[in-house]
């Protein structure tokens, strides 16, 4: 599987990555730290059969994307074993996920996941996932005592494969 995702300022990322590492430490489930997985939001997630033609598409949307902000506001879990931080589905967000989508369709053999297409994203940035119901109730502990709303900064781009995460090819945006 590919994702398409954006990921942030170093400041966000260093915001981000300790509330991991915190849950990670409280609930002692490792899989976020463990499978090296960076603070993000994914954008798209599609199987394709050849590497290169997912680069190469991927690559040739390089001029629709550019820098916005993110509001994360919210703590929020996908039942029963994954806890998020959910940003608020601003235009910045929406457009993205709309063009994406709008690009990767058309490639040969592309296949989007159903939760990743139009009407059906839910943009959330995972914290914790593969936790147990002992682990989300310390998860959600660690988020309960930890956060509050905060803005960061979309400037980077990038396509992965994942089992194991590994980094294509990532883009600054402008």
């Amino acid at each position: 599987m590919y994702l398409i995702s954006l990921y942030f300022d170093e400041g966000t990322n260093k915001k981000i990555q300790l509330y991991m590492e915190q849950i990670a430490q409280r609930t002692g489930n490792m899989a976020m730290i463990d499978g090296k997985v960076p603070p993000h939001i994914t954008l798209s997630a599609f199987d394709m059969a050849e590497e290169e033609k997912a680069i190469a598409g991927f690559t040739a949307m390089e001029q629709e994307f550019e820098k916005g902000q993110i509001f994360w506001c919210s703590v929020g879990m996908f039942l029963p074993h994954t806890i998020y931080l959910s940003p608020v589905l601003n235009a910045y967000l929406q457009k993205l996920s709309e063009s994406v989508f709008s690009k990767i369709r058309y490639l040969e053999g592309v296949r989007i996941q159903s939760r990743y297409q139009p009407f059906s994203w839910f943009p959330h940035t995972t914290l914790g996932k593969r936790l147990n119901q002992a682990e989300m109730r310390e998860a959600f502990v660690v988020m309960q005592n930890q956060f509050a709303p905060f803005t960061g900064e979309a400037v980077e781009i990038g396509l992965a494969r994942t089992n194991p995460y590994r980094d294509l090819c990532k883009i600054k945006l402008k």
